[in-house]
């Protein structure tokens, strides 16, 4: 295997938060192993990182005008240096979607289409969705969803705020979240509701605690986007 000929170039927009970044590039190195048998340096995906800083808007979106400037300087940074494909690792993020695909000619890989994929993937028909208080009443998800014919169950007003503070609590690196038994409780209290699944729908919530005892029952959107990029870089 070797991909030194390969002129694709993955530009990923990160930092949003950043630990979230570093696990969704580990996600691709893994990716790029177990699907694609990478062993070798040249056998590994081009892949740019812009981690940036832009303000808080998760939960307040007072801010969002001047993180969106800050985004769209990475959009061009990135097609500056190259990139065949955009994406973003942040579920949140894709709110300004539209109006960073206007100063770009590349194409973006759109986190929330992957997850959606995957649910259809899945067959599932109801699934659950945990994020950031901005996303769930974005309606990003809502949407794309319903289009592939799946209901969305909402979490209620106090479980947003419990994910929220796990979301700010591995932001800020704490090991131990004091709300790690609420978050199991929302996560039982969704599947209680019928969701099939539950969408971990910010980057931070798949790093929050292991979920391997739920299989495939939760869909990490870091994990999804990571696929997502491994396998178009591969194609």
């Amino acid at each position: 295997m070797n991909n030194t000929n390969n002129n694709k170039k993955v530009g990923i927009i990160g930092g949003v938060g950043p630990q979230a970044t570093q696990f969704i590039y580990g996600k691709i190195i893994e990716f790029s192993q177990s699907k694609y048998g990478a062993k070798n340096n040249n056998d590994y995906p081009r892949i740019l990182i812009e981690s940036v800083p832009v303000p808080d808007f998760i939960s307040d979106t007072s801010q969002i005008g001047v993180a969106k400037e800050m985004l769209i300087k990475s959009v061009q940074s990135l097609t500056n240096a190259g990139a065949t494909r955009l994406c973003i690792g942040s579920n949140t993020v894709h709110i300004l979607l539209d109006d960073l695909k206007k100063n770009t000619k590349v194409e973006f890989l759109s986190m929330i289409e992957l997850v959606a994929q995957r649910c259809v993937k899945h067959s599932f028909s109801k699934v659950g969705l945990l994020g950031t208080p901005v996303l769930i009443k974005s309606g990003l998800y809502d949407k794309v969803l319903s289009n592939n014919g799946i209901e969305l169950v909402l979490p209620t007003e106090n479980e947003i705020e419990i994910a929220d503070s796990i979301i700010r609590d591995v932001l800020a690196g704490k090991g131990f979240s004091d709300k790690k038994t609420e978050y199991i409780n929302a996560l039982n209290e969704l599947f209680s509701r019928s969701a099939q699944a539950i969408i971990l729908g910010c980057t931070e919530l798949p790093l929050a605690i292991n979920y391997e005892a739920l299989g495939n029952r939760t869909i990490s959107s870091d994990e999804v986007l990571a696929e997502g990029i491994v396998d178009y870089y591969y194609s």
